[in-house]
């Protein structure tokens, strides 16, 4: 049976050949992505995997070679999630959800733009207006920056954008020693905020929670399972490492979320994630097709600069160290890329 299938797939594979004069993208191609990414398939279901991964690793040629021809700033790669279905990328990789109809006003939310810099709010100044912006920040190895971490098959995005910037807040606070927190308990325990487990949420709405109950325990406690479960954390008595006091929208501006950036660390925003975005692989992600569109997934942008002209962040994703640079991402500055700018937040302790 095995046999027949595989022949099935070799029939499949030729034809397709033979119509897109793709001869250089084989069986024994995906037979080796297989075995580089360690994975396997239910019984009839090979072909499908192998037809989508061979339409993908057309496209990543095809755009690789509009890169090496300057036509582009970024190339792809045939990566981990070349084989899965659009469902399956929505499901696993995705999650995030605006709250209803976003109007941060509305919401209560204070928009960092309408505060004075230079008046305190509450205990603490927020920006500082008269500062010197240095030309680059990159925050990847700062001794507060946690690894990078895998939502792996739970769609919960919002979980892992809501965390990091508490965990890099928490660590300046205690010494630069690193915490790593719990998003399980986020995932297991913000659905009355408006959350949804593995199926969606808004890190916004996880910070509320986390002002609400006294903070966020760490994963050593409440470990990941990359599923949804009964909540598990008890406010009296489980101990929190981390904790939100206040969080502020950078009201879709570019310059003033550098500055927060600058001056107060990681900064959480929501991107629209296109094919070209999951399957990146390295240079300056520059992507006209993703400017439109609705969000549906989540960076920390840890950092920025400039490379032959070209403006950039940096941003930190949640699908593991084997995607992208290293787990992050570089992207197009200053054009709002993907909307990054739309929902930027500051979190602060």
């Amino acid at each position: 049976m095995r046999l027949l299938t595989l022949l099935a797939c070799l029939i499949v594979a030729t034809i397709m050949a033979a119509a897109n004069d793709d001869s250089d993208i084989s069986m024994v191609m995906f037979t080796k992505f297989k075995k580089r990414y360690r994975k396997t398939y239910s019984k009839g279901t090979q072909c499908s995997y192998f037809r989508r991964w061979k339409n993908r690793k057309r496209m990543v040629n095809r755009h690789n070679q509009a890169t090496a021809l300057g036509q582009t700033s970024f190339r792809l790669v045939d990566n981990q999630f070349a084989d899965e279905s659009d469902d399956e990328w929505k499901s696993k990789l995705l999650g995030l959800a605006i709250p209803g109809e976003f109007n941060a006003k509305k919401l209560g939310i204070k928009e960092l733009t309408s505060i004075d810099p230079e008046k305190d709010v509450g205990d603490r100044q927020i920006l500082s207006s008269t500062i010197t912006i240095p030309s680059s920040l990159d925050l990847r190895r700062h001794p507060c920056m946690p690894p990078i971490k895998s939502q792996s098959s739970c769609g919960a995005c919002w979980a892992f954008i809501a965390t990091t910037p508490v965990e890099f807040q928490s660590c300046l606070r205690n010494g630069n020693r690193t915490v790593i927190l719990s998003e399980q308990q986020l995932i297991d325990c913000s659905g009355l905020y408006g959350n949804y487990g593995c199926r969606g949420g808004f890190y916004t709405l996880a910070w509320d929670y986390l002002f609400d109950i006294g903070g966020q325990t760490t994963n050593s406690t409440y470990p990941y399972r990359a599923a949804a479960g009964s909540c598990q954390f008890k406010p009296d008595v489980t101990r929190v490492s981390g904790r939100v006091s206040r969080y502020f929208y950078l009201d879709s501006n570019e310059r003033t979320i550098l500055s927060a950036l600058l001056q107060r660390g990681p900064i959480a925003v929501s991107i629209v994630a296109n094919s070209k975005f999951i399957l990146y692989s390295s240079g300056i992600f520059d992507d006209e097709t993703c400017k439109e569109g609705t969000v549906n997934h989540g960076l920390v942008l840890v950092g920025y600069g400039t490379a032959n002209g070209t403006s950039f962040w940096i941003a930190r994703n949640s699908w593991g160290p084997r995607w992208g640079q290293n787990g992050y991402i570089l992207m197009k500055r200053n054009v709002n890329m993907c909307r990054l700018a739309d929902y930027a937040f500051l979190a602060l302790p």
